[in-house]
């Protein structure tokens, strides 16, 4: 199976794009993120469409287990009900 590629810019200065990968490293889930420029329109685009050296304004690669990936989409589940009733958390700057 190849890569998933997923797009976000709801908040144009944290846009970019996530690419979930599996056995780039064996028994591994690769997480790569590129940020980009928030000047750059990126609705409805795919990351090879517009990923010129010049819009990506931040890149990160991690290697997760499975055990850590389980535990990530944990934690994902559990944001994703406290976001379904817009309730912000408490340490974030209002």
């Amino acid at each position: 199976m190849g890569a998933n590629k997923i797009c976000f810019n709801d908040v144009r200065y944290r846009q970019g794009f996530l690419e979930v990968t599996a056995n780039i490293h064996p028994g591994h889930i690769n997480l790569e993120t590129w940020q980009i420029h928030p000047d750059l329109d990126i609705s409805g685009k795919q990351s090879d469409e517009v990923l010129a050296d010049d819009s990506v304004t931040a890149n990160t690669e991690i290697e997760l287990n499975v055990e850590q990936a389980k535990a990530l989409v944990a934690s994902l589940e559990a944001a994703i009900a406290r976001a379904s009733v817009s309730e912000r958390p408490a340490d974030v700057d209002r």
